[in-house]
């Protein structure tokens, strides 16, 4: 096997956390929503995993077919990475289908000139009331699905990484140091100080 390959298997395998427990479903339902190539893993602690639980529920109501790209703790905070999922398109005209990795020169040509003359037809279909309806209704769902990612972002914020309390962003006390939101009790375990603390507040 190709070192390629192996590393293609390794992105592209269902990583469920194996302290997902209870959440282990649902964590796989969000997995199967990433695309080949980006890395199937949920990157944060269980403390967490019942707000990303809520969000995926609410996600899929308002757009079934979302694509999430990665879920992650950065700098301390939740960071949810998606895309909508959905194209306006006329449905009974399908996109023509990109050759294979084998494909030749003039099967990419064909696909091109194909590809072109799809797009031009996706441009007027969307100036037809019809689809200028489906893309009011696609835009207005997308809108309210950002607000609640950005919600549960700073849900996640107040929320201990590690056990799902009450939290306050904390940091280790290194001089180049890692941030983690934690109740008082993990960050104590885990050798966290307060960012408040850190900068000599009262």
């Amino acid at each position: 096997m190709k070192e390629s390959d192996h590393t293609d298997e390794l992105l592209n395998a269902v990583h469920v956390p194996k302290d997902a427990g209870e959440h282990a479903d649902a964590l796989r339902g969000m997995l199967a929503r990433i695309p080949d190539g980006w890395g199937r893993w949920i990157s944060c602690d269980c403390g967490w995993y019942p707000l990303l639980v809520e969000l995926d529920e609410q996600l899929r109501t308002l757009l079934p077919d979302y694509v999430i790209h990665q879920v992650k703790e950065k700098f301390g905070g939740l960071r949810y990475y998606w895309e909508s999922g959905e194209e306006v398109h006329d449905l009974d005209d399908l996109e023509p289908v990109t050759p294979g990795r084998d494909g030749n020169e003039a099967e990419w040509e064909r696909w091109r000139q194909a590809h072109e003359a799809w797009c031009e037809r996706l441009d007027a279909y969307r100036q037809t009331p019809e689809g200028q309806e489906r893309v009011g209704d696609l835009q207005r769902r997308a809108e309210l699905a950002e607000r609640l990612v950005r919600t549960a972002e700073a849900r996640a914020g107040v929320t201990c990484e590690l056990c799902g309390t009450a939290g306050l962003l904390h940091r280790t006390p290194a001089r180049a140091p890692w941030y983690k939101t934690l109740c008082s009790a993990c960050a104590e375990r885990e050798g966290y100080v307060s960012t408040m603390e850190a900068h000599g507040a009262p």
